[in-house]
C-alpha cells in the first residue's frame, strides 16, 4: 500500500511482458500497420495513424499484436535517459505489429488500469527516476524482464486514475491544437512562396500572376526567372555562425541556457531542458544571445541541416558550437519568413547534406551553409512576401511559447498528481469537481 492509502504493485503483477519483431530492413515498407521506436519513443500515446509498415505472418500478427491499453517501453538505448520511454495504446490497432527495441506490457485483468493514467504514469518523473536507477548499462542501456518486473507501479482508484488523466489531457489537447494551428500557418506560407519563387506568379503591381500573365523572364544559371531577379546565395540574403565553443567544465544545473543540437525538434528549439553556463563563462558568448524569430540550424551529425525558429522566450539563451545561428538583425520577423521557407526547401536541404564534411560525424561550416545558391528576389517582392506572412510567424513562436509553459505545467502537476501530494476532487458521481 503506497501514499494516499493507493496500491502499489511490481510491473509483472499487472502486466505481461511480450518483446516485439526483430525482422530484416527488406521486409519493411509494405505489409501491415508497425508500431516503431519512434513511435513509442516520442509520443506520450501511440499516434492515431501507424505511418510504417511491415511485412509480418498471421502468426507475429497474433502474438505481437496493438490493444487498446498496451504499454510500450524502449527497451534498448544509447543512453539511460532514452531508455524506458513509454507510449500506450488507446485504441486496437488491427493488424499491427511492434518494433523489437520495445517491450510490450498488456494489462493481466488483476487489476484496474485505465489506459490514460498509465500513459501519464510510465512518463512520470517518479517512473523515470526508477528506471534510470534499475537499468543496466554495457555498451548500450537496456531492460530485462527481471529488471522489469521489479519495477512498480502505483494505482489510485479506477475514477480517481480517471480524473488525473482527464486533468492532463485537456492540457495535451490545447498542445495539439497550437501545434495544429502551427502546421496549417506554415503550409500556407509554403503554398505562397512556391507560388510566388518557384511559380514566379507572384502579383505584379495591377494584382495579376506575373508569370501566367506574360510577366518578362530572362535565363540564369539555375533556369528561367523574372527580369530584375538574380541568382544569389544564402550568404547573399543572411550571415550565419557557428555558436560559441563552450567548455565541458562549464555546465552546470543551472544559470544561462544554452541550446544544442538535440533541443532542436519538429522545427522548433526546446529550452526547457537544456545544459546551463555561469554569467561569468556566458559573457564572451553575447553575440549568440537568441531570441524569438530567429533561425537556428544543426552544423554536425546525423540530423545535419535540421533547422527552427526560436519560439518567444522570458530568459536568456546562447547557442553551443554545433548549432548555426542566422543573424537576421534586431527585428527577426521582418526577415525570416523568406529564409524560413527557404530552408524547407528539399533541394537547399539536400545540398546542406551533401556539403557535410566526415563520414564519421558530417560537418559543415557556416560558409558551406552561405556559399548554396538559390534565386533572390527584387527586393520589393521580397519585402512584400516578409511582410505577408510576418504574422504567421509570430503566431507559429507565440503557441510554442504557450505550448512550452503548459508542457511545463502538465509535467508539474504530473509530478504532485502522482506522488498524491495534489489529490483530484470528484464528485458523488465520480466526475472531476
Amino acid at each position: 500500500m503506497g501514499v494516499n492509502g493507493w496500491n502499489v504493485y511490481n510491473l509483472n503483477e499487472v502486466y505481461a511482458f511480450t518483446s516485439g519483431l526483430s525482422k530484416n530492413r527488406k521486409e519493411f515498407g509494405f505489409g501491415y500497420p508497425f508500431v516503431t521506436f519512434k513511435d513509442v519513443f516520442y509520443n506520450f500515446f501511440i499516434p492515431d495513424e501507424l505511418t510504417e509498415l511491415a511485412n509480418t505472418s498471421d502468426k507475429e500478427r497474433l502474438n505481437c499484436s496493438v490493444e487498446r491499453g498496451d504499454v510500450f517501453l524502449t527497451r534498448t538505448s544509447e543512453t539511460l535517459n532514452e531508455l524506458g520511454q513509454s507510449s500506450v495504446a488507446l485504441k486496437k490497432y488491427p493488424n499491427a505489429t511492434f518494433n523489437g527495441f520495445t517491450k510490450r506490457l498488456r494489462p493481466n485483468g488483476r487489476s484496474e488500469i485505465h489506459p490514460e493514467y498509465a500513459g501519464y504514469y510510465f512518463r512520470s518523473p517518479k517512473f523515470r527516476s526508477e528506471i534510470t536507477s534499475m537499468s543496466t548499462m554495457t555498451t548500450r542501456a537496456s531492460l530485462n524482464n527481471d529488471i522489469m518486473s521489479r519495477l512498480k507501479i502505483t494505482l489510485p482508484p479506477l475514477e480517481e486514475q480517471k480524473g488525473l488523466s482527464k486533468i492532463l489531457l485537456a492540457l495535451d489537447e490545447k498542445i495539439e491544437t497550437n501545434n495544429k494551428i502551427n502546421k496549417k500557418l506554415e503550409e500556407i506560407s509554403q503554398i505562397i512562396f512556391k507560388q510566388w519563387f518557384v511559380d514566379f506568379e507572384f502579383p505584379k503591381v495591377d494584382g495579376d500572376p506575373y508569370k501566367s500573365s506574360a510577366g518578362e523572364m530572362v535565363e540564369s544559371e539555375l533556369g528561367m526567372i523574372p527580369k530584375e531577379w538574380e541568382v544569389g546565395t544564402i550568404g547573399d540574403y543572411v550571415k550565419v555562425k557557428s555558436g560559441y565553443a563552450f567548455k565541458s567544465s562549464w555546465w552546470k544545473s543551472n544559470g544561462i541556457a544554452v541550446v544544442k543540437i538535440k533541443d532542436i525538434n519538429n522545427r522548433t528549439v526546446n529550452t526547457s531542458d537544456c545544459s546551463f553556463v555561469s554569467e561569468k563563462n556566458a559573457s564572451n558568448a553575447r553575440e549568440f544571445i537568441i531570441n524569438g524569430g530567429e533561425i537556428l540550424i544543426a552544423m554536425t551529425g546525423a540530423t545535419i541541416g535540421k533547422f527552427a525558429i526560436v519560439p518567444k522566450m522570458n530568459h536568456s539563451a546562447l547557442v553551443n558550437q554545433r548549432v548555426g545561428k542566422f543573424f537576421l538583425g534586431d527585428k527577426p520577423f521582418d526577415r525570416v519568413s523568406f529564409l524560413y521557407c527557404t530552408l524547407d526547401q528539399s533541394y537547399v536541404h539536400d545540398e546542406i547534406v551533401s556539403r557535410g564534411d566526415g563520414s564519421a560525424q558530417p560537418n559543415i561550416s557556416p560558409n558551406g551553409i552561405e556559399s548554396i545558391k538559390i534565386i533572390i528576389p527584387h527586393i520589393s517582392i521580397l519585402d512584400q512576401f516578409n511582410r505577408l506572412m510576418k504574422s504567421n510567424f509570430r503566431k507559429i513562436t507565440q503557441n510554442v511559447y504557450e505550448n512550452n509553459k503548459l508542457v511545463n505545467l502538465r509535467d508539474t502537476l504530473l509530478l504532485k498528481l502522482m506522488s498524491g501530494e495534489i489529490r483530484v476532487p470528484l464528485d458523488s458521481q465520480g466526475e472531476v469537481s
